[in-house]
């Protein structure tokens, strides 16, 4: 099963003695018997609770994975794992990486509450946030890509906050990764999966156990693993090959266009400030891999007409990116002096590399240059323009991402004058680097124009062979930037009985821990703005009196810094057995932050059953979120461009003047500043959960958990469509930025770390499992449904409350109401079929301006149009095959209909890519996949 919720064998464990006192002599005479033949059960430490005791139904709501059902799911990653669990939504996928800063990361966010609120375990253990982490909180978590599949005996998720047991960051809740322990055999598994035309996965690992911790007093297990994917190209999919679209709505016919003002042959200004094509003024049409883009405006009483060429960026783009990853793990655990002592050795490594359209920039074209009198003049330009270019025979711009993760724990557990107790030191570090080639110098292109060898009027290859080569040695390949995230950690953690209750024994934990965390940005000189050639790496400025160069197309001067930060806490933990059916659990914790000061969570806890088939649960706590290093101590830099294009409105000229910057020509995207916030307060919490698990019979089981989760002085950025719509209003969140190759002070967006508010989410998590003997065999079906109910935020403190809930307009994303998967597995003999149903509720998509046509496909005006988004939902198909203990085959097909992601016109939204036609945040665009894996055990 995906969602393995053990309640039949917990409820018989629970109450087996409750039981028995109902039956007769013999009947308790038997059960005692089976409970002998019995295996011992052992006391294990569950998520969600310090106190080790016998597993069970507890009070707050688990979710346990075991690797059989992991292998059931196909997926073959757990950032695949994790993008199929209803519980989970608003994770950073690996698609994200495309015309994105992401590094290849990939985060889970339980119930969309956010990555930075879910705390991520191996093997309960904290682990180093990804050292490609940006200063404004993004990917500020821990990047699922370390973590090898192969390992996992299974996954436990605790879908309520637990900051009282393990630290500030666990508002949204727990996922445990517990590794593979104490097995002698080895499994070696090869796998292979096919989507149409690209993406296709190779895949194998090994597993492998020496010593047996009872025999031998030893154990040590060995995980090695490999895999590989291929590119796939937006080319290979129809609903991603274009950036110029047509749908229907309401009876109407639209057309949208996705483009860059930036083609080959360039656009260029005229003396009216207004973008238009030369090739398009002296042929009559637009060159390849361009559209016409008309674009009607009025400012300062005045009308202009933009009409241009836009350059179709999307066909140029892998949608889904070429990756290699390995990893190692080792775990060994010996007996000494009556004590356990043990370490884990985890070493994992991603390699990404994605691509998206050549670089964009522009370049000033003085009056009376030669290009000017070439190109310009006979069209009616008089004076200075500026072209916008895009230096497509210098090849796509490509990111080679490598994410470096390694971490070592070394400890001892054991019991000790009454104590199960674990002790451990801990350290763990990200280390990631980011390549870059396709890219050159903006003073460099500038100087290449000066000179008359580049000429950005001419089209792809019709540069002369000298130009050619002064583009080739202008492009600069190499290192860009990165960072790296460390953790050091000592903890120890003791439980015991304090005494006997009518309802058992009561339990107390405690545990104590102290963490250093550190983190260091390294952008290269190049990032800085600190060559004066890249593609040379000869520095500028100083004794040197050479002028500086920026990345052409960005204004680009990233500064590193290091920040660090100590925490120390304490927390107790008492589960009371009031009576035989009734368990009440309390938990405080005090921490201490070397620069946020000191904060006090707590949670309390019941759990009653007043039947062996029917038991009620529920929490209330509250929890504490300081923010990353980087959001409190980096300095105000560059950061990116806008996610939309954006004309120069009255007001936004006023913030421009203001500012002693000017307006960005046409429609088109704005420079963006982030930096660190001093004054970042913390977040604060307070969670809830309400539910039951009901068994009425053996084949039958239910459960229900209600829960929410309130945030105030939550972190994050002012929305740039509202700061856009009413630039005034927020006068400082503007700033400048002077283009190297132009000379042009830009007016740039302040996108800063602020507390925006508050936030409420509440939703319901239902499951239902039956299993019924049919002549074919045991069939189980089981259901996992998330519902959200509420999901409201304020995008400035004081501020009005939006919702994302079934809803992309503000927030920047969408929260699906309704997420679930529908799995019906039939075991007949050594072969299990699976049938699987992945569902989710549709949406309004953002309000987006398009184009109106006529039956005849002409256009005849402009429209803001919310298109609605279906409900989308897939089927799965598995077949494993187990002709004998040491073999196991299994073959499947993942979205078995092949059916196509639902069309989606916006563009913007955090963690989106540069993919269009629809968001590669909700939809997968690989398609039908076949896969086989094949494992052998000795």
């Amino acid at each position: 099963m995906f969602k393995e919720k053990v309640l039949a064998q917990s409820l018989r464990l629970m109450f087996s003695s409750g039981v028995a006192l109902g039956l007769g002599v013999a009947a308790q005479q038997a059960l005692a018997q089976e409970q002998q033949e019995q295996p011992v059960m052992q006391r294990v430490e569950v998520t969600g609770s310090s106190i080790k005791r016998i597993a069970a139904e507890g009070a707050l709501p688990v979710t346990v994975m075991t690797a059989e059902a992991i292998r059931a799911s196909g997926v073959t990653s757990m950032a695949d794992l994790v993008q199929r669990m209803s519980t989970v939504q608003g994770s950073t996928g690996e698609s994200a990486s495309v015309g994105g800063s992401t590094f290849g990361f990939a985060g889970i966010s339980i119930h969309n509450v956010g990555e930075t609120r879910t705390l991520v375990l191996l093997n309960g253990k904290r682990l180093a946030q990804f050292g490609g982490q940006t200063l404004t909180g993004f990917a500020a978590g821990f990047d699922l890509n370390s973590i090898p599949l192969s390992a996992i005996e299974r996954v436990e998720l605790l879908t309520d906050g637990a900051s009282a047991l393990y630290g500030a960051d666990a508002i949204a809740g727990v996922v445990n990764f517990i590794t593979k322990h104490d097995r002698t055999d080895a499994d070696i598994t090869v796998g292979y999966s096919k989507p149409q035309d690209g993406a296709r996965e190779r895949r194998v690992s090994l597993t492998k156990g020496f010593g047996s911790l009872d025999e031998d007093g030893y154990n040590v297990m060995l995980t090695l693993g490999y895999d590989e994917r291929t590119k796939l190209s937006s080319g290979d999919r129809t609903f991603a090959d274009t950036g110029q679209r047509t749908f229907s709505q309401n009876g109407k016919q639209y057309r949208i266009q996705q483009y860059s003002p930036s083609p080959i042959p360039a656009n260029a200004l005229d003396d009216r400030g207004q973008l238009i094509s030369p090739a398009l003024r002296t042929s009559g049409s637009c060159p390849t891999k361009t559209f016409r883009v008309t674009q009607p405006y009025s400012f300062g009483g005045e009308n202009f007409v933009d009409d241009y060429c836009g350059y179709d960026f999307v066909k140029d783009l892998e949608i889904f990116p070429e990756r290699k990853r390995s990893n190692m793990m080792v775990s060994g655990v010996t007996k000494a002096f009556g004590q356990e002592l043990y370490a884990d050795v985890l070493i994992s490594e991603s390699r990404q590399s994605s691509r998206i359209a050549p670089v964009p920039g522009q370049i000033g074209i003085d009056a009376g240059s030669a290009l000017h009198t070439r190109y310009l003049a006979p069209i009616g330009i008089t004076g200075d323009s500026v072209a916008f270019y895009r230096l497509f025979d210098m090849g796509q711009r490509t990111s080679n991402d490598v994410a470096g993760f390694a971490s070592a724990v070394f400890g001892s557990r054991g019991n000790v004058a009454g104590w199960d107790y674990d002790t451990s030191y801990n350290f763990s570090k990200s280390k990631v680097k980011g390549y870059i080639a396709g890219y050159p110098g903006a003073l460099a292109v500038s100087n290449l124009t000066s000179s008359g060898l580049l000429d950005p009027f001419v089209g792809p290859g019709q540069q002369s062979a000298a130009a050619q080569e002064a583009i080739r040695a202008a492009t600069y390949s190499g290192y860009w930037d990165g960072g790296v995230s460390e953790l050091n950690s000592l903890t120890l953690n003791g439980s015991r009985e304090l005494m006997q209750l009518s309802g058992g024994a009561m339990m107390l934990g405690m545990g104590v821990n102290f963490n250093r965390e550190e983190y260091a940005s390294k952008p290269s000189l190049f990032a800085q703005g600190a060559l004066a050639d890249p593609a040379a790496g000869t520095p500028c400025g100083g004794t040197t009196g050479l002028e500086c160069d920026q990345r052409f197309g960005d204004a680009a001067s990233a500064l590193p810094y290091e920040a660090k930060r100590t925490s120390k806490g304490v927390f107790a933990e008492l589960v009371i057995p009031v009576v035989k059916n009734l368990e009440l659990g309390a938990a405080a914790r005090y921490d201490n932050y070397s620069d946020f000061g000191s904060a006090v969570t707590g949670k309390a806890s019941f759990k009653w059953s007043p039947t062996t088939s029917f038991l009620v649960r529920g929490s209330v706590g509250n929890g504490f979120h300081a923010p990353t290093v980087p959001q409190v101590n980096a300095a105000l830099q560059s950061y990116g461009v806008t996610s939309e294009n954006y004309t120069c409105t009255p007001g936004l000229q006023a913030v421009a003047t203001a500012n002693n910057a000017i307006c960005r020509p046409g429609n088109g995207q704005y420079d963006q500043l982030a930096g660190g916030n001093p004054n970042l307060k913390p977040e604060k919490s307070r969670q809830a959960t309400l539910g039951f698990r009901y068994e009425p019979f053996r084949a039958l089981s239910l459960g229900l958990d209600l829960w929410t989760v309130s945030i105030r002085d939550t972190f994050g950025q002012l929305n740039e469509q509202v700061v856009f719509a009413d630039p005034q209003r927020y006068a400082s969140s503007w700033g400048s930025q002077v283009d190297i190759a132009t000379g042009r002070n830009y007016l740039a967006f302040k996108a800063d770390n602020q507390n925006l508010g508050k936030s409420y989410s509440t939703g319901i998590d239902y499951d239902i499992t039956g299993r019924y003997r049919t002549p074919y065999g045991q069939l189980t079906s089981q259901l996992n449904i998330s519902q959200m109910l509420r999901e409201t935020s304020q995008l400035e403190e004081n501020g009005e409350y939006y919702s994302a809930l079934g809803n992309f307009a503000e927030l920047g994303g969408v929260t699906f109401r309704n997420r679930g998967t529908w799995r019906n597995t039939l075991k007949t003999g050594n072969f299990a079929n699976t049938l699987t149903v992945n569902f989710k509720s549709g949406y309004r998509d953002q309000e987006t301006l398009v184009d109106v046509l006529d039956a005849g496909g002409n256009v005849t005006g402009q429209e803001d149009v919310r298109y609605k988004v279906g409900s989308f939902a897939t089927v799965d198909w598995q077949t494993v095959w187990t002709p004998g203990a040491m073999w196991s085959i299994t073959a499947g097909v993942l979205n078995l209909t092949d059916k196509e992601p639902p069309f989606v016109p916006s563009t913007s939204g955090a963690g989106r890519g540069q993919q269009f036609g629809y968001d590669d945040r909700y939809y997968d665009a690989r398609g039908r996949t076949a896969y086989v894996n094949a494992s052998y055990k000795f």
